[in-house]
């Protein structure tokens, strides 16, 4: 992932928040990390509905530009 990626998301949920900060403390992880792994498997789901493997594209894409900076 690349250095400084961020998003802004609204949980719609006050309750969901302190599940998932809950969660952070309990599993002795950051809530970014929970929250990318999440995504990832919700995106490793997708695979088998017939859309594209978003996750493939990613990593071709991190590939890419970790390429483009070292032609620089």
């Amino acid at each position: 992932m690349a250095k400084g990626t961020r998003i802004t998301v609204d949980l719609g949920s006050k309750e969901l928040l302190k599940a998932i900060k809950f969660a952070s403390i309990e599993q002795g992880k950051p809530i970014r990390e929970i929250v990318i792994e999440a995504l990832e498997r919700w995106l490793e789901g997708k695979k088998g509905s017939g859309q594209k493997d978003f996750l493939a594209m990613m990593k071709a894409l991190d590939e890419y530009r970790k390429t483009a900076e070292e032609g620089s």
